[in-house]
């Protein structure tokens, strides 16, 4: 859904201006304020300092979600360091870096905002086991903190991936058959500003690590197989495939860390900040959220407490990719996730026993507005990054 890769031998004068997002570290995520040109290294996969990447050849915008966020592009292949020209908006942009032959090696996410993290940390209460978190005070992704608007949504992961796919853009609606009158899509550009496809209607099933990387704006959903065969009400016996509810062929726990409890390459938040994951006792990162101390805002939807906004921004379908997110003004009720790095479930039984999921902490108006759940690592929901 992206444009060819773009290669130059002409350094253009907008790189002696740039500013090392990588300096003090490497990520799959760069803040980048809006206006100013940047340069990273694309030596390396995410954080690591030894998984090389070779081959690079070319960069280009997979999407960005204004347009003209990403204004002009230039890769210096020989120090293998990526150029930006940003525009003065705010808004995400994913980039990659391609080989010879225009496919995608590793891909970065830009996030284009006046955002300081560091100036509005929140740490948690300590626990029982003594551990804190300290959280940013808005999603990957959101362009600011503040309630009015899809502002503070930000962007939509799924369980273990790097890169994000964009946020809601506004309420959708569906037919009895499922089929959208609003998907609730926003606009996505390539460099050129040519209008790109939505994410739901490029979904493929079959997802496999490699394909991820190469493939980051490409949604990997469950696919229903149908058995044949009827169980005992009539009704037909179908599976997913595969019957993990994985977005990949193969599993694995510590994609973000939850195993390890280190910063993985596949992690998505930027430099000095990692995916929450529960504590060595199994504590998750949110038990500090209560419903009797938060405050429901009927407004904005979104719950807060202790100064902190969590807004509900919906989800992505896993069988789909698509958007879930109904209008309240039409009696729906606005939810969402918020992912979690630690396994939900494991199993050597898949065949008993099958789904493995992923933890998040649920948000919605009701008598369990925060609850820590579990879902399909397929499934699409929001992230916030805490301190490493």
């Amino acid at each position: 859904m992206a444009s060819a890769c773009e290669k130059s031998s002409v350094v253009p004068e907008f790189v002696g201006d740039a500013v090392s997002l990588s300096s003090k570290g490497t990520a799959n995520c760069y803040i980048a304020k809006p206006g100013t040109t940047v340069s990273f290294s694309v030596a390396c996969k995410g954080n690591s300092s030894t998984d090389a990447i070779s081959g690079v050849s070319s960069l280009k915008v997979v999407w960005q979600d204004v347009k003209g966020l990403v204004k002009e592009l230039y890769l210096d292949a020989a120090a293998k360091m990526a150029y930006a020209d940003l525009s003065d908006a705010s808004g995400n942009a994913v980039v990659a870096v391609c080989d010879d032959s225009g496919a995608i090696l590793w891909s970065w996410h830009l996030w284009v905002s006046d955002y300081d993290p560091s100036k509005t940390l929140f740490t948690t209460p300590a626990n029982a086991s003594g551990t804190t978190w300290v959280f940013m005070d808005r999603n990957l992704g959101a362009i600011t903190a503040s309630p009015e608007g899809f502002g503070s949504h930000g962007l939509i992961y799924q369980w273990g991936r790097k890169d994000p796919f964009p946020g809601a853009a506004s309420y959708t609606k569906q037919n009895e058959d499922y089929s959208y009158v609003n998907d609730g899509e926003p606009d996505l550009y390539d460099i050129d500003g040519n209008e790109l496809p939505t994410i739901y209607s490029t979904a493929q099933g079959d997802g496999t690590l490699s394909k991820s990387i190469q493939n980051p704006s490409v949604f990997y959903k469950l696919v229903k197989v149908n058995t044949g065969e009827k169980d005992e009400y009539g009704q037909d016996i179908v599976y997913n495939n595969p019957k993990t509810g994985d977005w990949t062929s193969s599993s694995n726990d510590d994609f973000w860390g939850g195993v390890s409890m280190k910063k993985t390459i596949y992690d998505p938040c930027p430099v000095g900040y990692k995916v929450p994951v529960c504590d060595a006792d199994g504590n998750t990162p949110y038990a500090w959220l209560v419903y009797k101390s938060m405050t429901w805002d009927a407004v904005n939807y979104g719950a807060n407490q202790d100064g902190q906004w969590f807004p509900a921004t919906g989800t992505r379908v896993n069988f789909s990719g698509g958007f879930d997110f109904g209008d309240p003004a039409e009696g729906s009720n606005p939810y969402s996730g918020l992912w979690i790095g630690t396994a939900g479930k494991t199993s050597s039984d898949l065949e008993t026993y099958p789904d493995l999921y992923g933890q998040y902490m649920f948000i919605i108006n009701g008598k369990r507005t925060f609850k820590c759940s579990k879902d399909r690592r397929s499934q699409g929901l929001s992230l916030r990054c805490v301190a490493e």
